[in-house]
């Protein structure tokens, strides 16, 4: 008997989605013995990703081969993602030491909602619960539409944002070429829905999935412009004499020890094609992936996946039907490296929201309007945002000369946010902005095509007015 192979399923979908996949394995010499097809409810307002990771612990408790702890591989799917990796990390355990990802040898996303979906948010509404909710009739989750999992998967969703703390941005890599971690493959469809399902298109997706939302690759910036600015190793900054910090923006690397986990592009298949009619080469691909036993057999199978899926990659940088805005701030024959996303948020000095704000990015002395034609701000907490756009030509370009302009109000004239740079400047509603630059140096360019970056701003917060008692909290006179 081989290595279990265990499959999860997406959102509001059900395991025998896999059975073509199943197959297509079986006829490239997976054992069908090995493969276990899971299947589990999304479609309950009450039930959360956590939830479901913690029912995968449950039934691995339960299953006779899996409850006696042994290694695994896993092929996953959509939501299946955010599933599996909820599980990985195991109550916030680090890397080391976690039997868990100790177990899982290799991590197939097919379709990866790593980074939530577009979609997400349309699927709390009643439409949603019309076209996506459970119809048993007049059972205990009639019409529900999985608000608490759509939440998770809502575009700069404080869930994922979280969750990439804990494996992809944490000082241990969750994803490594050692022996402890899994080694990690991502493929995603090149073209959107067809037919009827065409309206539910959005640019540069896969019809549910955004491609630079797939990838396990992602850096992140800090942006403290905070009084006493905290590193991202947590460390208070040196203030000089003059009270000006010397560093206020920090980014992290793409490999630190973690794997390269790039998007795998596959011809002519959709979110829902890729399982339901497996592309041959990529079945083919996977097969391979299954047999990886070390670093330089990864880097070796990496290679040849790039190579297979060079020309399905050319597609997705095609330039798309730019829309109102897009033939406003673009040109539909200009050439593109791609997509990539970026997710946003704002807190002030004690880690509290900041929900009304406004970040730009200038290049080259410019304002880069591209960022701001496709913005989502996070239903729950609009201290989170997601920009998603498509790189021009030459955009990745390290040379580039950026700066950052960030705006924040409070909404009362009690209270004010302050950004430290070169002095103090006092955010209102008709304020000016901060600025401050944004050249990265050896770390390279902000733009890095199919991937997602993470920008955390962080403000202080003050009641006004300054350097006498505040308005909101005075004595009393009792002399009178």
């Amino acid at each position: 008997m081989g290595r279990p192979l265990v499959l999860i399923h997406g959102y509001s979908d059900k395991g025998e989605s896999f059975f073509p996949l199943r197959d297509a394995l079986k006829a490239r010499g997976v054992a069908l013995i090995d493969i276990n097809i899971c299947t589990y409810i999304s479609l309950n307002n009450e039930i959360t990703i956590n939830d479901i990771a913690e029912g995968l612990e449950r039934a691995f408790r339960n299953h006779p081969v899996m409850k006696n702890n042994p290694d695994f591989d896993a092929i996953v799917h959509s939501t299946g993602m955010l599933v599996i990796r909820s599980w990985l990390t195991n109550y916030g355990t680090k890397a080391t030491g976690n039997k868990r990802l100790e177990r899982l040898k290799h991590l197939i996303g097919l379709a990866p909602a790593t980074w939530g979906s577009p979609q997400a948010h349309k699927g709390r509404t009643w439409l949603g619960a019309l076209v996506k909710g459970d119809k048993d009739f007049l059972g205990p989750d009639f019409l529900n539409a999985g608000d608490r999992v759509l939440e998770g998967l809502e575009l700069g969703s404080s869930f994922t944002w979280k969750l990439a703390h804990l494996d992809l941005l944490g000082p241990e890599p969750f994803y490594d070429k050692g022996d402890k971690t899994p080694f990690v493959a991502v493929f995603i469809g090149n073209q959107a829905y067809q037919g009827l399902q065409k309206v539910a298109n959005d640019p540069g997706t896969d019809g549910t999935v955004r491609w630079s939302g797939c990838s396990l690759n992602t850096r992140k910036i800090r942006i403290d412009l905070s009084q006493v600015p905290i590193d991202p190793d947590g460390t208070p900054v040196l203030l000089d004499k003059d009270g000006n910090a010397r560093q206020r923006a920090w980014i992290t690397p793409f490999a630190s020890g973690r794997l390269d986990v790039p998007m795998i592009a596959v011809e002519g298949r959709n979110h829902g094609t890729i399982i339901h009619d497996p592309e041959p080469a990529m079945v083919d691909l996977i097969a391979q992936f299954l047999k990886v036993d070390g670093s330089a057999t990864y880097d070796q199978w990496l290679d040849r996946a790039k190579v297979s899926s060079a020309k399905a990659l050319a597609k997705m940088c095609a330039n798309p039907d730019p829309g109102f805005f897009g033939r406003i701030f673009s040109h539909a024959d200009e050439e593109l490296e791609g997509w990539q996303q970026f997710v946003v948020h704002a807190i002030d000095e004690r880690g509290d929201p900041i929900t009304d704000y406004m970040i730009e990015v200038i290049k080259d002395g410019v304002l880069f309007k591209p960022m701001y034609t496709d913005v989502h701000a996070y239903g729950p907490d609009q201290s989170y945002r997601c920009f998603h756009i498509h790189l021009p030509k030459g955009l990745s370009d390290s040379d580039m000369k950026l700066r950052a302009r960030i705006h924040a109000s409070t909404g009362t004239e009690l209270m004010t946010y302050q950004g430290y740079g070169d002095g103090r400047q006092e955010l209102t509603a008709t304020s000016a902005p901060i600025e401050l630059d944004l050249t990265l140096g050896e770390r390279g360019t902000l733009f890095f095509p199919f991937t997602t970056t993470l920008i955390e701003i962080v403000l202080t917060r003050e009641p006004l007015p300054f350097n006498e008692t505040a308005r909101i909290l005075k004595w009393v006179d009792d002399t009178q």
